[in-house]
């Protein structure tokens, strides 16, 4: 039986655009064509919208001040994980992303009185919220497979058998079972700079929107293999479809024009949920979805 308290919230943590963002780009989803550049005022007009739409859906909404140090503050969700009055703080992979983590656990901790907030403090470990999928059931985390072998013994004689190289992020994933010892905590092996989130989305209760690309495919196997419990996976056209979130009962996806394939498979699968639509054009060409806006709580 799916849990039905999934996707509800009373909070979302928001963190305004700063200026430094039009500097931004990210490579575009698999099948996805697109330029460049960003109009920066569009992107926060579509920002304002989005939060806007999160007010109408019955949530306090906490705004942080954009950081023009960090072009990337606006993906707040990369700065924390938050779930059962639990909140752990990451450690992004970019060094420079770590100067936005202070503000954020000052938020939890001050204005939301969050008292248990566990911080990812090995020097040598890296996790980035949007490389965390929880399904209301479980964790799936992307890790990476570092390019470097493990060393060589200089007393050993004979050639030491070529090891698997240590995942780059594993270390984020085990502390993130050990602060959430309730839920299941399994790991997904995938190449790329790509965050999971950009692959997968959850678009209702045990429900996983997947893009219908070869890569998010070998993700989707994967969670076949590994998951504790079993989901429908609704697959959709248009990887960029996946930039969905699931607020309190009604998925909020993008415009017709963004994604006029996945549209009419939206609405032919999921008659029974509502759906609001909000535009996502520019703040997409830089990585920028609609779960990476948001931490919920």
């Amino acid at each position: 039986m799916a849990d039905r308290s999934y996707g509800t919230f009373s909070t979302a943590i928001v963190r305004e655009i700063p200026g430094s963002l039009s500097g931004e780009v990210a490579p575009p989803a698999e099948g996805e064509e697109r330029e460049d550049t960003v109009d920066l005022q569009k992107a926060r007009d579509e920002w304002t919208t989005y939060v806007d739409t999160l007010r109408t859906l019955g949530l306090r909404v906490i705004t942080i001040p954009a950081d023009e140090e960090c072009p990337g503050c606006a993906c707040v969700a990369d700065t924390a994980v938050v779930v059962d009055g639990i909140a752990f703080i990451t450690r992004p992979t970019n060094p420079d992303r770590r100067k936005e983590l202070p503000a954020v656990k000052e938020v939890l901790e001050k204005q939301l009185g969050v008292g248990n907030v566990a911080e990812l403090r090995d020097l040598e470990a890296t996790l980035d919220g949007r490389d965390v999928l929880f399904t209301g059931r479980e964790f799936f985390v992307r890790v990476t497979e570092s390019n470097n072998n493990a060393p060589q013994s200089p007393t050993r004689r004979t050639p030491r058998k070529k090891e698997k190289p240590a995942p780059k992020n594993d270390a984020g994933a085990r502390l993130l079972a050990r602060v959430f010892p309730d839920f299941q905590v399994t790991s997904l092996y995938i190449q790329g700079d790509r965050p999971l989130q950009s692959y997968l989305s959850m678009a209702g209760p045990d429900i996983i929107a997947a893009g219908e690309g070869e890569d998010t495919q070998k993700v989707i196997e994967q969670i076949i293999e590994k998951a504790e419990y079993k989901y429908k996976v609704l697959c959709l056209p248009e990887d960029s479809a996946v930039d969905c979130v699931f607020v309190n009962g009604s998925l909020v996806h993008r415009t017709q024009e963004e994604i006029p394939k996945s549209t009419e498979v939206i609405e032919a699968k999921l008659v029974d949920l509502k759906k609001v639509i909000v535009p996502n054009s520019e703040l997409a060409k830089v990585g920028a979805t609609l779960s990476a806006l948001t931490v919920f709580i």
